[in-house]
């Protein structure tokens, strides 16, 4: 992406140009991120976390879901607040 900005704009990048491409490239690779952490597939029957039943709706609602809404709360909760 660099190389293609600096065909435009001549080696001559200023400042708030390499400040726009770095966000950019930053966007894009948060995008990237969280669109490879999207569950994709069948959703399991059963929690991997606890073994209980995964209702049929959040199956359908929430593709590719491995955890039941309680134990996924909690997954998220441990996330945000150690970072895991």
């Amino acid at each position: 992406m660099i190389k293609e900005y600096e065909s435009i704009q001549g080696d001559n990048l200023e400042e708030a140009d390499m400040a726009q491409l770095l966000s950019v490239t930053q966007n894009d690779d948060a995008v990237a991120r969280v669109r490879a952490a999207i569950p994709k597939g069948p959703s399991q029957s059963h929690c991997e976390e606890c073994g209980e039943e995964i209702p049929k709706d959040r199956q359908l609602v929430v593709k590719g879901c491995k955890t039941c809404i309680d134990c996924q709360n909690l997954l998220d909760r441990i996330k945000k607040n150690y970072g895991q």
